[in-house]
């Protein structure tokens, strides 16, 4: 019985895998993903600061771009840069008001993989620039670097050989910071480039 099932998991990743023939040339592809969305803010918001107001706005624009070295196998790997808005709220003391906005540029090493058929998965780890600017009586910027992780699932439907558009949901979280995000992007998925590899033996 542990011979059949060994015997079968490996018919079965052979089956996934579906090396080359002898001779054949393996091919590989650069692949550029960009597209845009809405976002989320999902952790808690709890400053007790006399003088803010309680209207947290935690949905904004986000935008992500790949770019994803793509060979025969399952198994992608690229680069991931975008935008996202965390949050933002309003000051008030007296007649004086102002607005205090955080949001975030992830710059990540990313993996891609297709579960099934046309849907992908993709994980990232990296770094969030995050961006805090004070608008109060003239303008303050701060920066700070936060360490992090993205998890993200894409439906993807070919219009082309080389095109496809997708519908991705992703959850993003700055983990030094104790931030999380989920968004949802259009996106579309364009194989720019392609290349012959090293022939199979």
């Amino acid at each position: 019985m542990v011979v059949l099932i060994v015997a079968c998991n490996s018919l079965s990743a052979q089956d996934a895998v579906k090396p080359n023939p002898p001779g054949i040339a393996k091919k590989h592809s650069l692949v550029l993903d960009i597209g845009g969305g809405y976002s989320n803010y999902l952790s808690p918001l709890n400053f007790k600061a006399t003088g803010i107001e309680k209207d947290y706005v935690r949905s904004g624009p986000a935008a992500t771009i790949r770019i994803l070295w793509q060979p025969q196998y399952r198994l992608r790997l690229g680069l991931e840069t975008g935008f996202c808005n965390f949050y933002s709220y309003r000051l008030v003391n007296g007649n004086k008001k102002g607005k205090v906005s955080v949001s975030a540029i992830p710059v990540m090493v990313v993996w891609s993989m297709a579960i099934v058929k046309r849907l992908d998965i993709f994980a990232g780890f990296g770094t969030y620039m995050l961006t805090s600017k004070l608008d109060y009586e003239g303008k303050v910027i701060s920066k700070l670097n936060s360490l992090g992780t993205s998890v993200a699932l894409a439906y993807k439907i070919p219009i082309s050989k080389t095109t496809a558009i997708a519908a991705e949901a992703k959850w993003m979280n700055a983990f030094q910071t104790k931030d999380d995000v989920v968004s949802a992007e259009l996106r579309v998925v364009w194989k720019f480039f392609q290349w012959d590899g090293r022939k199979g033996k």
